[in-house]
């Protein structure tokens, strides 16, 4: 799957990276004195985006590493009201604070932070948002230290500025605020802590939807936000949940939003449409965000588009093959042991949703049915359990897997990434 013709992926970023080192923009003063002030910290705000949950997941690997780092200081989570659900049980945080935008204006969001994070009085704030607005609000409420991404002007509102680096893993990123100031940190995974009497209620709904016990499970979501440049293809999803569903007498389960219902709905009749095809369970944009998430949980594989339920599927060790655009795969991406993303390099970078459409049309059906195989495989030969199922043999937390960090060179090298 290697094409020689194909440009070096990060080339459309590199002109805006320009810093290749974390600590570029922190002196060793600076970040001695930093690490001083964390060490006495009583009340650490973290910050992140607060419209999307899957941005707040990936973020989840620097949430633990920093309560390694600073077991007694309280953390506070603030972001999206979905996140308050999705993070529920978390070991890493004391406080999980929604901040609704939703009819909001800027001047009332901001008035709403700002009085959020002075009642909290924080001594401290990692600043994962990379947006100016959140940036000026955290300095205007006088939180005497504040670690950030020194984008979008905001260098000189934070404490410790470090820089945003296009080419890079979100995961990675994150982890760079606390390499900044000299703390170690570890390769990881997004988690998700999902309860066995969630997961026993969510085999209660399959079960009532037709599924047997012990029956694999392989999750599929066809749709997507922004559809045009995100959906691979309900039709095509269908070739490949029924050719896996004969070589694996696994039941198929679609999911998804409310808003993308029709995509599943496409992909089922497309399912119908072919002889002796197994009817799928269908259950997008029926479920609520936890039940939602413990029902992942319970799959053996996850098949998905570039969307926070990928994310949500690979925080819960569940084998996965995503399906990305060429301008999305070095951030959001996974190339891993039973986790694998799959992208179509255009000749020139692709700078418009036509060339991104493109792109995601050129990834055939064969590429990601290979890849599923090959990621169920890992699975079989791994002494980790397939997901969830069985619920007696499956560990609290499957054995973890480096993330897809840095750039996609390594990757690319090792041919572990799957290019047209």
């Amino acid at each position: 799957m290697q094409n020689g013709n194909k440009v070096n992926p990060t080339d459309e970023t590199r002109p805006r990276a320009g810093v290749s080192c974390a600590t570029d923009l922190v002196t060793p003063q600076r970040a001695h004195e930093t690490r001083e002030a964390l060490a006495s910290a009583e009340r650490i705000a973290v910050l992140t985006k607060f419209r999307f949950m899957g941005d707040t997941v990936v973020a989840t690997p620097f949430m633990g590493q920093l309560r390694k780092h600073f077991p007694k200081a309280q953390i506070d989570l603030l972001a999206a009201p979905s996140v308050v659900e999705a993070l529920a049980n978390s070991p890493h945080l004391d406080h999980i604070i929604p901040v609704d935008m939703t009819g909001v204006s800027r001047w009332q969001h901001g008035k709403d932070l700002h009085s959020l994070l002075k009642k909290g009085g924080y001594s401290a704030a990692f600043v994962l948002n990379r947006s100016l607005h959140c940036a000026v609000t955290t300095a205007l409420s006088r939180v005497p230290v504040r670690v950030g991404y020194a984008n979008e002007l905001r260098r000189f509102l934070l404490t410790v500025p470090i820089p945003y680096v296009f080419d890079r893993n979100e995961v990675d990123c994150h982890l760079d605020m606390l390499r900044s100031i000299g703390l170690s940190v570890e390769p990881a995974l997004p988690d998700l802590w999902i309860t066995e009497a969630e997961l026993e209620q969510s085999r209660q709904l399959l079960r009532s939807s037709g599924w047997a016990d012990g029956t694999p499970v392989i999750g599929v979501q066809p749709g997507a936000n922004d559809p045009y440049i995100r959906e691979w293809g309900a039709e095509r999803y269908a070739a490949v949940a029924d050719t896996l569903s004969r070589e694996t007498g696994a039941a198929i389960l679609l999911m998804g939003g409310k808003a993308e219902r029709k995509s599943a709905d496409r992909m089922a009749d497309a399912m119908k449409q072919r002889p002796g095809c197994v009817k799928p369970i269908n259950l997008a944009g029926e479920l609520k965000l936890r039940d939602a998430l413990a029902t992942i949980g319970l799959c053996s594989l996850w098949l998905g588009n570039d969307t926070g339920l990928l994310h949500c599927a690979v925080a819960q060790r569940v084998a996965s093959v995503g399906i990305f655009g060429p301008n999305k795969i070095v951030r959001w991406g996974y190339d891993a042991p039973r986790h694998r993303s799959l992208v179509s390099f255009p000749a020139t970078p692709a700078r418009d949703d036509a060339s991104v459409r493109r792109s995601l049309d050129a990834i055939s059906e064969e590429e990601v049915l290979q890849t599923a195989r090959e990621v169920l495989n890992e699975v079989r030969t791994s002494h980790a359990a397939p997901g969830n199922i069985p619920s007696s043999q499956a560990p609290a937390i499957a054995e973890r897997a480096p993330y897809f960090a840095a750039t996609l060179l390594p990757a690319i090298a090792s041919g572990q990434v799957r290019r047209r």
